[in-house]
């Protein structure tokens, strides 16, 4: 997935029955801007640190209804362009960083 860097508008996987963890390399998409969707999956441990290189994103950042339990990482502070950012139903405990929603 990663060596889609010209990918330029929207990735949707969501319902599609993943499970693993989502691939740093995801990161490399820099010039998605309209939607990153992984939602109702099966998708474990933590969100990449490197999403936060999505910096074009000005719609959807949407895992929710996955079994994410890792920290949100500091680095999605950085998608300030984002409208919509969705992780409800999964299993994050963590405090929600500060750096989101500056």
């Amino acid at each position: 997935l990663g060596s889609l860097t010209q990918l330029e508008y929207v990735m949707v996987l969501s319902e599609n029955k993943l499970t693993s963890t989502l691939p740093s390399e995801l990161g490399a998409l820099v010039k998605m801007s309209s939607g990153f969707y992984a939602s109702r999956n099966s998708l474990s441990s933590a969100i990449p640190t490197e999403l936060g290189k999505l910096v074009q994103l000005d719609a959807d950042f949407s895992l929710y209804s996955n079994l994410l339990s890792s920290a949100i990482p500091t680095e999605l502070g950085k998608l300030v362009q984002m409208s919509d950012f969705s992780l409800y139903s999964n299993s994050i405990s963590s405090p929600i960083p500060t750096q989101l929603g500056q």
